[in-house]
Order: C-alpha cells, then structure tokens, then sequence
C-alpha cells in the first residue's frame, strides 16, 4: 500500500497548487501533504473496521425511555476526527482563514483534501458533505439565530463542539420525484414550525443539523409548494426533538454511515430563507452534495486503479509480469485514461464554481457550472462502478475477497449513480438547463475556444454534437430516448477538450493523444498504451 495519497499523485499536486491563488499555496501544500498520508494510513485502516463493524441503532435505554441513538465503532469517530479537524468543512468557511486568505477554494477542500479523503473511506465522506452543505444553505439563506448559533457549530475545527449536518428529502411516495412529497409543516398556538410525517432514506440520520423539506398548511402542489427547514437533533433545553428513527438501512456499500427511515412528531423546527423557495434553496445543497459524489466517484477510480497497478506489477504469470502481458496492458491504460479524464472533468468544474462563488465568474461560466454540474455527477458515477469492476479483474479471485480493498470499492462504487439524482434524473437535470437557461450554448462556445487550432479531430465532433444536441432539446419523446448516449458523447467530447487544454502535467500530451485516439479515432496503440502505464508506475515510485 502507498503511504501517501498526495506525494505519489503527480497530476493532482500539478493541477491544485498551479490552479490555487500564490498566497493560498504554502498552505494547501502543507494540508494536503499531512491529509494524504494521514489518508493512506490511519483512515484506510480505520475504513475497514468501521466498514465491517457497521453503525447500532439503540431505540431504548435501559429504563424503557425512547432515545434513538446511534452507536459508532470507535474506528468511526477516529476517522471522523481526523476529516472534520483536518478542514474539510471548516477550512471554507472559517472566518480567521478569510480574514488571511480572501476566499477559501472549495478545489482545495473538496476537490484536493476530500479527494485524497475519499480514496479511504467513502461512507464518512456522505456526512462530511452533508455538513457542508447544511453550512451553505445557512450561510446563504439563514437568518440571524442560524448564523450565529448553528453555523458556528457546523463549522468548528473542534470535532467535540462540531454538528455533523443531514438532509432528509426523500420519501416513500416521491423518490426522485421530490414534488410528491407529503411531510406537512404546521404553525403552532406559539408560531412555532411543527414538522409531521415520514422521510424514508436519511443519511447521516444521527445528524445534529438537519435540513428538512416539508409543506406548509395551505401551500400549493408541487416542488413549488415545499418550504425549506431546520431541524435540530436536540432543543435549546437539551431535550431531544419529536421525531423517530425506525430502523437503520441494511446497504449493500458506505456501510460505515447510517442511514435511516425517520418518523417526523411535530418535530420543531426553523424556517430557512422564504417559505416558497425552499426546493431551490435546498438545490443548492444537493448540487454541492453532487460535486461531493463526483469527487467520491473519481477517488473510488483512483484507488482502484492503484490497486490493479500495484497488483500487476508484482505479479507473475506465464512467465512474465502479467503488467507486461499485452492485455492487461490495455486494461490499466485504459484505467489510467478514464480516471484522468474524469477527475480533470470534475476538478474544472470545480474551478468554475469557485469562480462563481468568489465574484469573479462570469455569466456564461455560472450557466456552465449549472449544465456541468448534473453531467459530471452523471457521468464520473457510472465510470467509478466500471473502474472498480475492472480493477477486481485485475486482482481475480483476490480481488472477490472482502480482505481486498477492492471489494469495497465495487460496494461503494454502487451507489453513486443511486445517490443526489439517478442516471436518468441527471440527463433530464441536464437538459432541463439547456432548455431554460440556454446554458449548453455558453458551454459549447467555451469548449471551442479551448480547442481553436489545438485538434482537428475534436472540432469536427465538437461541431457535430452541437448540431445533435440542439434536436435533442425539441419536446420529443423520440429524442429523449436516445438522451443518455447522446449525454455520454457531450462528457466524453467534454473531457477531450479538457484535456487537451490542460498542458502542465509531464505526461499531457500523451494522455491526450490516448484519449482522443481512443474514443475519437482508431483506437489506443500498444506503445502509447505502455508509455502511460509506466509513467504512472513511476508517479507511484513503482517502476
């Protein structure tokens, strides 16, 4: 095993010091560099224990008094400890670092330290990102007690003082369709918000900080209808607030996280911005949460293809190296190819959320981060299981076997394309943006600015796409069935203009020219395939 996520991670230390402002970069080099070996080391080791020795729910204390508390494997709250204290929530939002710094890049905390992260553990990385997410939403939308009384704890550098945050959206009636939703708030006799009814998949559900979506008496149909609140875990008074965890989800991956079924009682709660706004308020949290997922899905990549790099380099069979073996050759090139692609996909668009964020973005760049958003999440997700899957291969009937990593990587590559938006949810997310906002037209004209007199090859298919993608946004079910190839073809087209432009790294060029060739042309060659394969070996100081 590697004893560094970050020393051994070329690419990354290139793109997120080179892409960071000067003054930020002494820094981040430090955190990064502490996190990748703490990663490496006691997080991985921890992931596997809390992986196996899964979350309690205790209904009743020893008197008979309901009390719903979850129980952790120590191994949980150490890796809790060293994500939260490390800075992947606080570092953003800390005002002393303001003050030193200006603007805190969520490329740092979410795109470098929760991608080193993430290629540990990917079950905490769900209630890292719910925290940060709750802190957001207050941050925009709270009012003044939010403020100064939530937002403080969720962000604190103390894990003892922290609130870890939760969203509870989904119902049993609704799923995806979240307009469906039928939990009811109600103004009591002393203008208190009441809340009522059930959330059936909640994450993170022993949260201290939970925003909820629910729908006030006499509110109209529809997501338009929901109301945005904040549900804290225990009242001022230090009594527990009225709702239920009815049981806990037995899931096939993040097993480490709980995740439950809760029954709302009247459970007390807070409105968060203006009532009619809460569906688009809380949007703000489940495209931060989709960043998160894409960020956990090209570390699950990453880690995988490490694994089978490490695996086929040591291993012998027929008389070689089976790295040398012709085809397994192609099979580590092309993990080497699609991790890349993706995690450069997902760390741009990052970027450009920064950019939006801090004030110095554009309006065009604000309509791409918003097509980006739900096409990096749809596409990096379904990418993460074909990497895992692919990496188990490599190690065999080895890799099967639950002492392996990548038995847990396939486990939790698995929900990604579950999780903040299924893989057809995303597409219509997608299109939906392109048809309200025009926003793929801001895209297209900066996917071609980035690859003027850089690659015939993708101009040509650039162009061609463009053409395509204006028929699909005609309001015709014909074209929506062929939405998800079409989608694929816009990330794949997306990722070759990335990295064509992205020059920095040593091995650019090369990856791609692999790139291009093979999604573009007439395939990979095996020469080009082994110069890539080596060059990440000795990126692992495995050559």
């Amino acid at each position: 095993m590697l004893i560094s996520f970050w020393s051994t991670d070329r690419f990354l230390q290139i793109y997120i010091l080179g892409h960071l402002p000067q003054s930020l970069r002494p820094m981040a080099e430090t955190r990064l560099s502490s996190l990748g070996i703490t990663a490496a080391g006691k997080i991985d080791r921890c992931a596997a224990i809390a992986d196996k020795l899964t979350p309690v729910l205790r209904t009743y204390d020893r008197y008979g008094n309901r009390i719903d508390e979850i129980e952790f494997h120590p191994a949980y709250i150490e890796m809790a400890i060293a994500g939260y204290e490390a800075g992947l929530v606080w570092l953003h939002y800390d005002p002393e670092m303001r003050r030193e710094y200006g603007y805190i890049p969520y490329l740092l905390t979410i795109g470098g330290m929760g991608y080193l992260f993430a290629q540990a553990e990917s079950g905490l990385f769900c209630p890292i990102c719910m925290t940060d997410g709750v802190a957001r939403v207050i941050e925009k939308f709270g009012d003044d007690y939010l403020k100064q009384h939530v937002l403080p704890r969720l962000i604190s550098r103390s894990f003892e003082n922290l609130y870890q945050g939760a969203m509870f959206l989904t119902e049993k009636q609704g799923g995806s369709d979240v307009g469906a939703n039928t939990c009811r708030a109600t103004k009591d006799t002393s203008g208190w918000w009441r809340l009522h009814g059930e959330k059936w998949f909640c994450s993170n559900a022993g949260a201290e900080a939970i925003l909820v979506l629910a729908r006030p008496d006499g509110a109209p149909s529809g997501t338009r209808g929901l109301g945005l609140f904040y549900m804290p875990k225990y009242l001022d008074d230090g009594t527990r607030n009225s709702y239920r965890i009815n049981r806990l989800k037995d899931k096939l991956g993040v097993r480490s996280m709980p995740t439950g079924e809760i029954t709302l009682n009247g459970a007390l709660a807070y409105p968060v911005g203006r009532l009619d706004r809460g569906f688009v308020q809380m949007a703000e949290m489940i495209n931060l949460s989709r960043l998160y997922n894409a960020v956990a899905s090209v570390a699950i990549m990453r880690r995988a293809t490490v694994e089978a790099l490490i695996h086929s380099s040591g291993r012998h069979a027929f008389g070689k190296r089976i790295i040398d073996l012709p085809l397994t050759t192609r099979v580590l090139a092309d993990l080497i190819l699609e991790q890349r692609a993706c995690l450069l996909l997902v760390l741009e668009t990052i970027r450009l959320l920064d950019k939006v964020e801090s004030g110095s973005g554009t309006s065009s760049e604000a309509a791409q981060v918003r097509l980006l958003t739900p096409l990096v999440k749809y596409y990096t997700a379904r990418m993460a299981v074909w990497a895992a899957s692919e990496a188990m291969e490599v190690l065999g009937g080895n890799g099967y076997i639950e002492e392996f990593v990548t038995a847990r990587l396939l486990r939790d590559a698995q929900v990604l394309p579950i999780w903040e938006g299924t893989t057809n949810i995303l597409v219509l997310d997608a299109l939906r943006a392109a048809r309200k906002e025009s926003a793929h037209l801001a895209l297209f004209d900066a996917l071609a600015a980035k690859v003027k007199d850089k690659s015939e090859t993708v101009e040509k298919a650039l162009i061609e796409l463009t053409r395509e993608f204006e028929l699909l946004l005609e309001e015709n079910p014909e074209r929506e069935f062929t939405a998800k190839m079409l989608t694929d073809r816009l990330c794949r087209l997306i990722q070759a203009v990335f990295l064509i432009s992205e020059t920095n790294a040593p091995d650019a060029s090369l990856v791609a020219e692999c790139y291009i060739d093979k999604h573009l042309g007439d395939g990979i060659n095996l020469a080009n395939a082994r110069k890539l394969v080596l060059g990440e070996l000795e990126s692992l100081n495995m050559e």
